[in-house]
């Protein structure tokens, strides 16, 4: 076994008690693991060990076991992403008991044990990041372990001029470069944001480096979908920017280093028509979107299951061509053709609740000078933009990226919530606060004071 290999095994095993005893540091080991993945660099057979199983074990064991905070599993986002799941499992019940969908079965219970293991540590996040402070060692751990791919990425794009794809470690998330540039996307906003709240100049200065590489890395995944994602997202920040006059040059900058730098199959790329037809990724696209459509029609209600995506039923709902490429090739119609409508609405609520509790938590953190709050806000906000932009074109509904974002709004609301109302215990704030949030939901709430 490489030496590598053997330093992160002992590594993982001294660290397991201390996910037991702490699982604070068990969800950002989780995190490691999930994001960065470098068990995919030993070059060994451990790259095969579930390495995320075995952190989130004594994660989970720890949390029900010395950190019992599940008073904060609760709130309109807890619930809507539990009745996700509930009905994630209902519609692999009734996949795998319906004749004309059974041939997939071990390919749908495999799935939905993967996504209920992204779901479980989900759940577990939320009660145990219980602060702003840890909120920000999550954020600050997700942004480094990309912040890694991008800087090591950088010199290898000046280095070969742009030839060559981008892509995520192998057996990961991201392994494929569609994938990589949406969690870049994802990640971009949090570059901004966490420069704009770090106090420290040389991080600070860190940050801004990595936002500012991380856009013609976005550019050389390849992906039309990331590059879409890019362009709504760094829009969106311009406009939501005070300091926008100071933004647009930086980002300007970064995408004429990257177009100019592009070779001509990038730009070909970029122009599925170029050969006045278009490219088998574009119509496989096109495909699975009208077979999406057509399962839908005659499952509406429960849809194909969970890697309902077949050739035996391409057959029956939209016969394709010779080289397609079965997929999704879209969060949405991937939801829809295995959930079902009902499904898609749940899944969308989850998203509509997500961006409700940021505009509200924005909001009151405006009346209460509160700019930490709002920062992060706007952070998780563009972050799920870039998700929702790219995955118009990207099959990763069951992104842990995206559940992750989703758990840190949840965390954001609850942390904010218990701030403001440390406020109002002091005497002198109590005086001239605001009323809490509450209030909000509620405009009959009876006044604090």
């Amino acid at each position: 076994m490489p030496l590598r290999g053997l330093l992160l095994v002992i590594f993982f095993m001294g660290s397991l008690p201390f996910c037991l005893f702490r699982p604070f540091y068990g969800v950002i080991l989780w995190v490691v693991v999930a994001f960065l993945n470098p068990q995919s660099y030993t070059w060994s057979a451990f790259d095969v060990f579930p390495w995320g199983m075995a952190v989130a074990i004594p994660t989970l064991g720890g949390m029900l076991l010395f950190d019992r905070r599940f008073d904060r599993l609760k709130g309109r986002d807890v619930w809507l992403l539990a009745a996700l799941w509930a009905w994630f499992t209902l519609t692999t019940v009734v996949s795998v008991n319906t004749a004309a969908l059974a041939h997939h079965a071990t390919d749908t219970w495999d799935r939905w044990e993967f996504v209920s293991k992204i779901l479980i540590m989900t759940f577990c996040l939320i009660p145990i990041v219980s602060s702003f402070a840890r909120l920000r060692a999550l954020l600050v751990t997700i942004a480094c372990c990309f912040g890694f791919y991008v800087a090591k990425a950088f010199p290898f794009i000046i280095a070969t001029g742009g030839a060559f794809k981008l892509y995520g470690p192998d057996k990961s998330m991201v392994a494929d470069n569609t994938d990589f540039g949406l969690a870049l996307n994802m990640t971009l906003p949090l570059y901004f944001y966490l420069a704009r709240t770090e106090t420290r100049p040389a991080v600070k200065w860190v940050f801004r480096a990595l936002f500012l590489m991380t856009i013609p890395a976005i550019f050389f995944t390849y992906s039309r979908g990331a590059v879409l994602g890019l362009v709504v997202v760094a829009g969106v920040m311009m406009l939501r920017s005070k300091r926008r006059y100071a933004l647009i040059p930086a980002i300007v900058l970064a995408a004429v280093f990257a177009v100019g730098f592009a070779p001509d199959k990038w730009k070909e790329r970029m122009d599925p028509t170029s050969g006045q037809v278009l490219d088998a990724s574009a119509q496989s696209r096109l495909n699975a979107w009208a077979f999406a459509r057509g399962l839908a029609a005659d499952y509406p209600i429960t849809g194909g299951g969970f890697a309902t995506f077949t050739p035996e039923l391409y057959d029956q709902y939209w016969p394709a061509p010779i080289g397609t490429i079965y997929g999704p090739h879209s969060v949405y119609f991937q939801v829809l053709a295995e959930h079902g409508y009902v499904g898609l609405v749940l899944y969308l609520s989850v998203v509509v609740s997500c961006f409700a509790t940021t505009r509200r938590l924005r909001k009151h953190a405006r009346e209460v000078h509160d700019a930490e709050v709002d920062q992060y806000a706007r952070m998780l906000e563009l972050s799920l933009i870039g998700f929702l932009v790219s995955g118009v074109f990207l099959g990763r509904a069951y992104f842990d990226y995206y559940f992750t974002i989703v758990a840190c709004v949840i965390v954001l609301r609850q942390a904010a919530q218990e701030r403001w109302a440390q406020r109002l215990t002091t005497p002198v704030a109590a005086a001239a606060a605001p009323p809490p949030l509450s209030a909000f939901r509620n405009p009959r709430a009876a006044s604090p004071v």
